[in-house]
Order: structure tokens, then C-alpha cells, then sequence
């Protein structure tokens, strides 16, 4: 009695944990479903600032633009981080993947947050870049792509065979991750005056060289 008495109360444990932990994830995607829709939204304003005909309005609105994006986009970097380490943190031996390897559905529910989240970051990169340009500040655009760059090589390229995994992880047929990822790299690396802010002392992430 003592042992099955033992076994219940086991038993209501694990599923209050499984209960706490489809609380956590609900939230956590709730709060993902958040940045996105915070990224389009600078899309969207974007879109509608390049209307107005007012000049001194228009820059006003396009520079909110610009800061607001640059906000949206950290925190999608955030969350593009925390779901990479989740990845990296999955074995990749069969026996490892049987007994601590997360379920096959939770890590294709991360890849699409990651394939979505990254999109959103393209978007508002490009949101925060089109608004600086039209401002005629094509510097501050230029360092605004180098972070964006910057992020990239750091968070994927950086890794021996993380790109290659994620493809093999990824459903989908296209090999996106080691093909696309580098070629953002090196197009943003090409930009006119890209290569100069480096040599005048800028990083790669944007900052001043001290």
C-alpha cells in the first residue's frame, strides 16, 4: 500500500509538471506571436510614412520607424538565439535523441519559429534600412545592415555545421540554411561603403572601435 500510495503521488507530480510546462510554452509562443506582429507592424508603417507628403512629418515618422524597428528586431534576435541553443542542445546520436532528445514535434515547432522569426528579422532589417536611406542618412543604414550581418555570422555561421544541421532538421526539400545565410552575409558585406566604415574604425556589429 505504502509503494502504490508512493507511485500516486509520483504520478500526480509528473503531470502537474507536464501541466506547468504547457503553461510556460503557451506563454512563451504568445510572447513570440507578439514580436512578430510587432514586426510587421513596422512593415506596415513603413508603407504608410513613405505617403506622406508633409517633409519635415515624414522624417519624424520615418526615424520613430527606424527605432521602433531596431527594438523589434533585438528581440527577435533574442528569441532566434534561445531557440538555436535549443537546437544545439539536442544530441544528435540515435540513443541520445531516444532517451533525452526533446519530441519530434516540439523541435519542429522550434524550427518554425526560427524559420518565421528570421524572416521577420529580414523584413524589419530591411524596414529600418529603406527608412535611413530615405532620410538620406546612408551611413546609418549601412551600419544597421553590418549588425544585422554581424548577428548572422555570429548566431549561425559562427558554428561549425549548425547551417547543415538545420538543414537536415528542416522539412523543407531547399538546403535554405547553408545557401541563403551566407549569401545575406556576403551581400550585405558588399555594400558601398561597407568596407570603408570598417577600415575608418567601425566593427562588424555596428560599434566604434575605442
Amino acid at each position: 500500500m505504502t509503494c502504490y500510495a508512493a507511485q500516486m503521488q509520483m504520478a500526480q507530480i509528473a503531470e502537474e509538471i507536464q501541466e506547468v510546462q504547457a503553461a510556460i510554452e503557451e506563454v512563451r509562443q504568445g510572447q513570440e506571436y507578439d514580436r512578430l506582429a510587432t514586426a510587421y507592424s513596422c512593415q506596415q508603417k513603413l508603407l504608410q510614412a513613405m505617403k506622406i507628403r508633409d517633409s519635415k512629418l515624414k522624417a519624424m515618422a520615418l526615424l520613430h520607424i527606424a527605432s521602433d524597428s531596431e527594438d523589434s528586431r533585438n528581440l527577435l534576435m533574442q528569441s532566434q538565439n534561445v531557440n538555436v541553443l535549443f537546437i544545439k542542445s539536442q544530441p544528435e546520436s540515435l540513443w541520445g535523441k531516444i532517451f533525452s532528445g526533446a519530441k519530434p514535434e516540439k523541435i519542429e515547432s522550434r524550427m518554425n519559429e526560427i524559420r518565421e522569426s528570421l524572416a521577420a528579422v529580414n523584413m524589419v532589417s530591411l524596414a529600418e534600412a529603406m527608412a535611413y536611406q530615405e532620410m538620406g542618412e546612408n551611413d546609418a543604414a549601412v551600419q544597421s545592415l553590418g549588425y544585422y550581418a554581424s548577428f548572422i555570422k555570429k548566431t549561425y555561421l559562427d558554428t561549425d555545421g549548425l547551417v547543415e544541421r538545420l538543414d537536415l532538421i528542416d522539412p523543407s526539400p531547399e538546403n535554405y540554411w547553408s545557401k541563403t545565410l551566407p549569401n545575406i552575409e556576403k551581400r550585405i558585406m558588399a555594400l558601398p561603403g561597407f568596407e570603408n566604415k570598417l577600415i575608418s574604425g567601425g566593427n562588424e556589429d555596428g560599434s566604434e572601435t575605442v
